[in-house]
């Protein structure tokens, strides 16, 4: 039993860190995965306790994070969910800024509240109130979702927004009559389920949208994981029942999923942990470095293109959709590699003019040098370095953010390092150019890009 429950704490565990990983700046992502993260950490606590029974302090201390993980996972999937109903850029939607700065907030109360909670019989009172609570505010919040925008959707997003409620229910019923010992493992492997279910269709809908593969990627992150776990893992496990010879107690137990964790986690971020070390073992080597970093960029985009990818067959919308995540992840060239304008035919011919290789890292750089050159094909007078009539608009949204990399709307960004007319080009932002009005600015531009591509890849054809 206590295998079959650690290896599903190991699978919710690396679920919701590979789903933030894959794209940790797209906040549905980011709030699935954090959703599934605190799930295993609850199911984990959950098994641990049993084994605690000694330490009455530990026990109560356990019992509090396990309560705790019962709910926030089922508020971070709400906020998943409100995330797509206001849309994908307007964040300003009054749905998403009441989860955003009220549940959050009053959630963030509530672990506050119950960590420091000592009268036993006043947690108890708090956590029941702040389960009903929660459990009110989200059937508000989906209801006001499915019916704000009157825009008909899919049956699978009613599916996975009303779900989260009804296990939410059933969690509170259990909780107000049935002993705790008979609910508590069964609602968070239920909790985890529905966890599961939602991160993977969040994460096939986002990253099919972006035009990437996910199939590959995924298999070989579950592949690796369950290698490096059995390996590393498996030892300690090995080390405890054939060294004790008396099976797990609290301390083996905690030691080995700590183990598990660990692993799990190395795996995943493998990336970045070798990038960092090669940059320290590396540091006196720079053009070694460099090669290094191509390496580890090839390895990790690879499996996520998309090689059934047709991009001279997009639609404008699509064709705009990708444009417009391209132009703003100039400075990424993963994020580049795996687009899939990299596959257009107007890159084949620009390498092939070039004399350039047919890489992964090259056609990344092509397609980065191609909307540098549209975007500079804005640019009203070639002889003037800024303006701010009408005309100056559509470059300027787009140049000076993307292509100079200025961010006008954070107070945290400083000027230092940046020439007079970038300079220039922030103060009018900050002064004069709201930043919704700057968000419409750049669309506009991208659609004004992604009509110059389609004209390109016509005379291509016709050639």
């Amino acid at each position: 039993m206590i295998i079959a429950q650690l290896g599903y704490f190991g699978l919710v565990f690396w679920f919701g860190l590979y789903v933030v990983n894959r794209d940790i700046r797209n906040v549905r992502l980011l709030l699935a995965g954090l959703g599934a993260i605190v799930c295993s950490l609850g199911f984990g606590v959950a098994v641990l306790m049993p084994y605690s029974q000694g330490a009455q302090l530990v026990g109560l201390s356990l019992g509090k994070v396990r309560d705790i993980c019962f709910y926030l996972p089922l508020v971070l999937w709400q906020g998943a969910v409100l995330s797509t109903v206001s849309g994908k850029e307007d964040k300003r939607n009054v749905l998403w800024q009441l989860w955003k700065y009220g549940l959050t907030g009053l959630a963030l109360g509530s672990v506050i509240w119950l960590a420091f909670a000592e009268n036993p019989d006043i947690y108890d009172v708090s956590y029941k109130a702040a389960v009903c609570m929660f459990f009110i505010l989200l059937t508000v919040l989906s209801i006001w979702g499915a019916v704000s925008d009157g825009i008909k959707r899919p049956l699978h997003f009613y599916v996975f927004s009303f779900v989260p409620l009804l296990v939410f229910a059933c969690m509170t019923a259990l909780n107000l009559f049935f002993p705790e010992d008979e609910w508590g493992q069964g609602t968070l492997v239920a909790i985890g389920a529905g966890m599961l279910l939602f991160g993977a269709y969040t994460l096939i809908k986002e990253i099919r949208e972006q035009g990437e593969s996910w199939l590959p990627d995924l298999f070989r992150s579950l592949d690796y994981s369950i290698f490096f776990t059995l390996i590393f893992s498996g030892q300690v496990a090995l080390v405890i029942l054939l060294g004790t010879g008396t099976g797990f107690d609290f301390a083996t137990l905690s030691l080995l999923m700590v183990s598990m964790m660990v692993s799990i986690a190395f795996q995943v971020f493998v990336y970045p942990i070798r990038a960092l070390l090669d940059n320290i073992a590396l540091m006196t080597f720079p053009k070694l470095r460099t090669e290094r970093s191509k390496l580890r960029l090839v390895e990790s985009v690879q499996v996520r293109i998309d090689d059934d990818a047709k991009p001279e067959e997009m639609d404008d919308e699509e064709l705009y959709r990708h444009i417009r995540r391209a132009t703003s992840n100039l400075g990424n060239l993963e994020r580049l590699a795996s687009s899939p304008l990299a596959q257009l035919k107007l890159i084949d011919e620009r390498l092939r003019k070039r004399g350039a290789a047919d890489g992964v890292v090259e056609r990344a750089n092509e397609l980065k040098s191609l909307l540098i050159e549209s975007i500079l094909q804005m640019k009203p007078r070639r002889d003037e370095q800024f303006g701010t009539t009408d005309e100056w608009k559509f470059y300027n949204a787009l140049y000076f953010p993307y292509v100079v990399g200025i961010k006008p709307y954070s107070v945290r960004y400083s000027d230092n390092q940046l020439d007079a007319p970038s300079k220039d080009a922030l103060e009018w932002f900050r002064t004069c150019v709201p930043e919704r009005t700057c968000y419409n600015w750049q669309n506009a531009g991208a659609r004004l890009i992604a009509t110059s591509l389609k004209e390109k890849n016509a005379l291509i054809k016709a050639q």
